[in-house]
């Protein structure tokens, strides 16, 4: 049992026993495949879903026809096969997509999804799922993207932490994780944001951090906005995957999102954590 279990915080076998991963024959959805069968928990359920129709009204627009995504539900099966994972398929005849995926996502703890491939903007405008997924976190979200060659998702895990509420749970949990993939782990804070018992709150989670972590630990205090040390440090120290949380910003709040950004300019995969999720 690691340091952070004995003290009652959410891990990682709590949010990767029952994943959801979103999937429509494009590379990223199958890379989304991938890296949830590799965290899923050796216990746990991968579910892959398919759905047929997209769009809002009266006239859904079909994307994928019923035979092809059942092709593209069998090679996903088949590559989660090969991450050490099996999968659960389901298919979903019709209906927006996300409003389709984003109901089913309540169902499970996590809910994958590939990185989008539109702009920031455009996802803002047209309502892209990964962005509407970050805003309204059905459940937490991995959205996944590439890695290089050679790589695997938790070799160094960069945990962003705000000092905010439920930012302790967030780095006992990003600690967790870390022993669990035997990672190396990058603590990283937006000093720009310090006020009040902030500097306190940051101190104590830096010295859990290198308690638990040691030689595998790694602290960086930026004078930046969140968003952009986030960004800078995950390419610097070559993270391959960014864990953080959310306070759901809706509407003309959502431009200032911070999760939101990171999930569309990361350069690696980005894990982002519902605050109700966090417990300890």
């Amino acid at each position: 049992m690691t340091p952070t279990q004995r003290r009652g915080a959410t891990t990682s076998s709590d949010i990767f026993r029952d994943v959801l991963c979103g999937i429509d024959g494009t590379r990223t959805s199958y890379e989304a495949v991938r890296q949830a069968a590799s965290l899923v928990a050796p216990a746990g359920r991968l579910t892959l879903l398919a759905v047929c129709a997209t769009g809002a009204g009266k006239h859904p627009v079909a994307v994928l026809a019923p035979e092809r995504a059942r092709r593209v539900l069998d090679h996903g099966r088949r590559l989660a096969k090969e991450a050490g994972a099996s999968a659960e398929i389901e298919l979903e005849p019709g209906g927006p997509v996300v409003d389709v995926v984003l109901s089913r996502a309540r169902e499970h703890a996590l809910l994958a999804l590939g990185a989008p491939s539109m702009s920031r903007l455009a996802h803002l405008v047209v309502g892209g799922i990964t962005t509407e997924a970050a805003h309204v976190l059905p459940s937490s979200l991995l959205v996944a993207r590439r890695r290089a060659v050679g790589t695997r998702p938790g070799e160094r895990i960069l945990v962003a932490s705000d000092a905010l509420d439920r930012s302790d749970q967030l780095v006992e949990f990003a600690i967790d994780l870390a022993l669990a993939r035997r990672a190396s782990l990058v603590l990283i804070h937006a000093a720009r944001t310090e006020s009040g018992a902030r500097p306190t709150r940051i101190s104590a989670q830096i010295k859990r951090v290198s308690q638990d972590l040691g030689e595998l630990s790694i602290v960086r205090v930026e004078p930046a906005r969140a968003h952009a040390a986030i960004l800078k440090t995950a390419a610097q120290e070559g993270a391959s995957l960014v864990v953080l949380s959310s306070h759901r910003k809706r509407g003309l709040r959502a431009l200032g999102s911070v999760s939101e950004r990171v999930v569309h300019d990361a350069p690696c995969s980005v894990l982002v954590m519902r605050p109700e999720d966090l417990r300890g």
